[in-house]
């Protein structure tokens, strides 16, 4: 960067500077919040017509999958697309537009009721953000990561028909698209955990570089695509009943083949990458346990989707913001153990929502409010702790 690029930065409010900044520290914020309004809700202290956009259930995947995990995406690749291409990723006024819809549609979403201005606003910020994301790539034809731009299309799309049920105009199937939400997200998270934790587990043990035979890579992720295709297309229900249970279980096999080369022991004293590991466990473990149950297993449906959803995602989003947060601000690549003890609380939040509530069903209930405030604990400690680290310029004094 020139010296007038680094003027330039300085005259930017450092929480704009790169889109990990404003959507790391707000995503986390929002979840604690999200939470504990959950937790709420299952203690029996919140009515149904309160907040919640008059449907609960509703409100609650909708916005950990778009609201939180989408926003912990969009700023993760809104950095990362820097990286790849070499050009300035988006910040400044910008960015802060692109932050400001996604503020307000959280808060309408969660005060306010099913209106059409809400789900226009909901459906605005995805689609800028993959046109700051193309545009670098598409300039460098960097092709192998142009495919994130339809990804995030493709949640604005199923996002687009969550509203649409909302409002009444439409009767779309809400588990298929809480399904078609989960998987797309899955598909994103393979990708990328696939990439990096290899790379950081290399590079934080200081063994031998990890490779990533093409072989197994193609192995892992063919799979994964094709699973996403079954969940998108309108499969007949003769083929589906057998696709469906039969790509979850393999994509769950050979993600695990693919993991196994990591070296996941090696990690055992490095909590920024065991931390990792167990994200990416726990998100084989989920899609083994969805095979089970579409196969007719023994296995229910939530505590199946919570292994990936909770342990997969949300243990990956805070493991990595906690990494990248670091790298990015020019800081040393070691955690205390406040944010440690974020990372065991996360495992325990993971094994409440889905072993407890699998193995001691008259716990469902208080597996429900337990685990919401876990997570809550787990955010709230990543929110307090990198506040300073997210809103304050780089300690090497470099833009970013």
């Amino acid at each position: 960067m020139q010296i007038l690029d680094n003027e330039k930065e300085q005259k930017i409010m450092p929480l704009f500077r790169l889109a990990f900044r404003p959507f790391f520290l707000a995503a986390s914020a929002f979840s604690v919040i999200a939470m504990v309004v959950w937790a709420l809700f299952w203690a029996g202290l919140l009515g149904n017509h309160q907040l919640m956009y008059g449907n609960p259930v509703w409100w609650h995947s909708h916005e950990m999958l778009i609201g939180f995990t989408g926003a912990v995406i969009i700023g993760f690749l809104l950095t990362a697309v820097q990286n790849w291409t070499g050009n300035p990723g988006v910040r400044g006024k910008k960015l802060a537009a692109i932050f400001g819809l996604w503020l307000i549609a959280r808060v309408g979403l969660l005060f306010g009721q099913p209106h059409v201005i809400w789900m226009i606003i909901d459906l605005s910020w995805i689609p800028l953000a993959a046109y700051f994301l193309a545009k670098p790539i598409i300039e460098r034809r960097q092709w192998n990561n142009l495919f994130f731009t339809p990804l995030l299309i493709l949640l604005t799309l199923i996002n687009a028909a969550m509203h649409l049920n909302s409002l009444g105009f439409a009767q779309f199937d809400q588990h298929q698209l809480t399904l078609a939400l989960v998987t797309v997200i899955s598909v994103i998270v393979l990708v990328v955990g696939g990439r990096v934790i290899p790379f950081f587990t290399w590079r934080g043990t200081d063994t031998a570089q990890i490779t990533r035979p093409e072989k197994i890579e193609w192995l892992a992720l063919i799979p994964s695509w094709l699973l996403l295709l079954n969940v998108l297309l309108p499969v007949p229900e003769a083929i589906n009943q057998y696709s469906l249970p039969a790509l979850f279980l393999i994509t769950g096999i050979s993600n695990l083949v693919r993991f196994a080369r990591w070296r996941t022991f090696s990690t055992c004293k490095v909590p920024l990458l065991w931390s990792l590991h167990f994200a990416y466990a726990a998100m084989i473990v989920g899609m083994l346990l969805l095979g089970v149950h579409y196969a007719g297993g023994p296995v229910g449906y939530s505590s199946a989707l919570h292994f990936i959803t909770v342990g997969g995602m949300g243990g990956m989003i805070l493991a990595m913001m906690a990494r990248v947060s670091l790298g990015h601000t020019g800081r040393n690549l070691k955690v205390g153990r406040i944010v440690i003890a974020a990372f065991a609380i996360m495992i325990a939040c993971v094994l409440v929502r889905t072993l407890v509530v699998m193995l001691l069903p008259a716990m469902t209930l208080n597996g429900y409010i337990i685990s919401a405030i876990l997570w809550a604990v787990a955010f709230g400690i990543f929110t307090i702790v990198y506040f300073p680290i997210l809103t304050k310029p780089r300690l090497d004094g470099r833009p970013g």
